[in-house]
Formats: structure tokens, C-alpha cells, sequence
């Protein structure tokens, strides 16, 4: 199972890297950057309507739903600029750039929450070790984006 995880994962990481692209196409199609955003967003929601419906999923616990914390909803507004961002950003930085910038931020937001144990990780406190890999991380950036 973890290969079959581990393939999936990097073939859509490959796949995150042409989604910009393919989204900024839409956008200029559509007029502006936020109609390609929504676009891929509702396009995104119809993909999980279409499986929940061929996995034959059982309705959510809407009950469950609205009694969770306010910030659980946040997920999707970082999903919009995510998709946002990356349209924009992509065919003015490059997608090496644009996927080494997201993964530099990526891993700086998940030591802080692996050092605090927030939203439930596993503690995991900031070391040398850790803070060399994000290091690493800025100078891909800056061989691949300069050099």
C-alpha cells in the first residue's frame, strides 16, 4: 500500500505542476484569474460529487458538520488561493519556481506545526537537521530560478 500511496503521490505532484498552466488558460479564456480559479475549484467539486456517488458514500453527518469549530471551513478558502495563486504565479515565475516556492512554504508551515503539535500532529521539534531542509529547500530556488 505505501507504494501504490507513494506513486499516486508523485504523479500528482507532477500533475500540480501542469494544473496552473492548464488553469491560467481557462482564466484567460474566461476575462480574469479569479474565474479560472473558480472554474478549477467547481470543476474540483463536481470530480468528489461524481465519486462520492461511485463509491456509493453515505450522505455527511451534516449534524457533525455544523457542530465542528468555524476554523475546520478555512480548508476551502485556502484551497481557492492555492488554486488562485498557482494560476497566477505560474506563467510569470515557471512551475519549478512556482512548485519550489509552494513547497518552501509548505515545509516552513509544517515544522512550525510539527514543533507545536498543532491540529493534532505528532510533536516533532525544530532542529538543525529540519532547519538545513528548508535551507536546501531556498537554495532550489535560488539555482533554479537564478543560476
Amino acid at each position: 500500500m505505501f507504494w501504490l500511496l507513494a506513486l499516486a503521490s508523485i504523479v500528482v505532484g507532477g500533475l500540480l505542476s501542469v494544473q496552473p498552466l492548464i488553469n491560467a488558460r481557462a482564466a484567460s479564456a474566461a476575462g480574469h484569474p479569479i474565474y479560472g480559479a473558480m472554474l478549477s475549484v467547481f470543476v474540483s467539486t463536481l470530480t468528489m460529487i461524481v465519486m462520492s456517488f461511485l463509491l456509493r458514500l453515505p450522505l455527511p453527518d451534516t449534524r457533525a458538520l455544523a457542530a465542528s469549530p468555524a476554523w475546520t471551513w478555512i480548508g476551502g478558502v485556502i484551497g481557492a488561493f492555492v488554486v488562485l495563486t498557482a494560476l497566477t504565479a505560474t506563467p510569470r515565475l515557471g512551475a519549478a519556481t512556482t512548485v519550489m516556492l509552494f513547497i518552501t512554504g509548505q515545509m516552513t508551515a509544517a515544522l512550525i506545526l510539527d514543533h507545536h503539535g498543532w491540529l493534532g500532529v505528532p510533536v516533532h521539534p525544530i532542529d538543525l537537521p529540519r532547519i538545513l531542509g528548508v535551507l536546501c529547500l531556498v537554495a532550489g530556488i535560488v539555482l533554479i530560478r537564478w543560476a
